[in-house]
């Protein structure tokens, strides 16, 4: 039996491909791979997101922060990746550089959080 290599995807790709409306995704060593975490997940990121933007206006802070970014990282061997954090922590003015632009961002943020739990969900 023939083993046909399947083609890895670039970041750009990811994006020119990724699924709108259906859920969460991420580019993992050339793949699109659907994340779906559990409620009590989504319960802690957003309440971490809310707390951020809660401190971020009080202190007058220039940054934004959301829980739908994916953002574009880099294996240890070099290979693009497009990673979903459960919260991103941004500055407003690389957010707003571009307000025509989906969600993805090339450059580095300032923060990403990934929750972690002992249950996969």
């Amino acid at each position: 039996m023939v083993k046909i290599p399947v083609q890895k995807l670039t970041f750009e790709d990811f994006l020119e491909q990724y699924p709108d409306g259906s859920g969460i995704y991420e580019l993992v060593n050339g793949q699109i791979i659907k994340v779906e975490p559990i409620r009590a997940h989504k319960n802690v990121a957003r309440f971490l997101m809310l707390g951020f933007n809660d401190e971020i206006r009080r202190l007058e802070l220039d940054y934004i922060a959301d829980k739908d970014v994916v953002v574009r990282t880099f294996s240890s061997t070099g290979e693009e990746q497009g990673r979903n954090p459960d919260v991103a922590v941004v500055k407003a003015s690389q957010w707003n550089s571009n307000v025509l632009a989906y969600g993805a961002l090339i450059e580095p943020i300032q923060l990403a959080v990934e929750v972690t739990s002992t249950k996969l969900g």
